[in-house]
């Protein structure tokens, strides 16, 4: 018997015996429609919770997702004592290009920048959008240096995508790094970057800053000063 719904064939069941009646066979039928429903109601609960965790613009994370892999990296990090590396990115520019191009070109610059993170990241590390045109890329087992490095392999890896027509208006990023420090927290790690990125944007965009000691102030300080250029 097929265990199919929408014509979907989801498995069979196989009923070994030297007979069966009308009963058995009725009942087996039964069996079989239910354990269908059940394998459908399955397969669309695991569909919605990867739903949750996905942005659906990028297909990269979304914030949910990174605030969850961010808390288990560190805590792993701690456990092991290896390094475990936190880049904050955001697009330069990016309201200009949505009042300007429209949010049409503005989502496919997006789609773009996320299309080289896939590409440029390695198979262990986490690309999210953080939000708007901000994103959030995760490095476990690398440094702040080695993170330094990534950044701006992906600041290259944009100017050149575009260049080569994958975007209808061009844009640059600027890039915030910091490393997590033993029984450090999520915000702090946070703030460090968000400073560094803050940093970044201060002083001419397009570029990558690694996090300094007083990031946690620069933090505060960029958050009085309101939303990022």
């Amino acid at each position: 018997l097929q265990l199919a719904v929408g014509g979907e064939i989801l498995g069979r069941l196989v009923l070994v015996g030297d007979g069966f009646d009308e009963e058995e066979r009725t009942n087996a039928a039964s069996l079989v429609s239910h354990a269908a429903i059940a394998l459908e109601n399955a397969k669309l609960h695991e569909l919605v919770e990867q739903q949750a965790l996905v942005d659906a613009l990028t297909g990269l994370a979304n914030r949910r997702a990174c605030e969850q892999a961010l808390r288990a990296e560190i805590a792993r990090a701690d456990r092991l004592g290896t390094p475990l590396a936190l880049v904050l990115a955001d697009l330069d520019d990016f309201k200009a290009v949505n009042d300007v191009h429209g949010h049409a070109a503005g989502d496919e610059l997006l789609r773009t920048f996320a299309s080289v993170l896939q590409d440029t990241l390695r198979a262990g590390d986490l690309a999210g959008r953080w939000g708007g045109e901000e994103f959030a890329l995760l490095l476990p087992g690398t440094d702040s240096s080695g993170a330094v490095r990534l950044a701006e392999r992906v600041r290259a890896a944009l100017a050149t995508r575009q260049a080569a027509g994958a975007a209808s208006v061009a844009v640059t990023c600027s890039f915030g790094v910091a490393q997590s420090e033993a029984g450090s927290d999520p915000e702090a790690l946070l703030a460090a970057a968000d400073a560094a990125l803050y940093r970044a944007k201060r002083e001419g965009k397009d570029r990558v800053e690694p996090a300094q000691v007083a990031s946690a102030s620069d933090a505060s300080r960029r958050t009085a000063a309101g939303e990022r250029l």
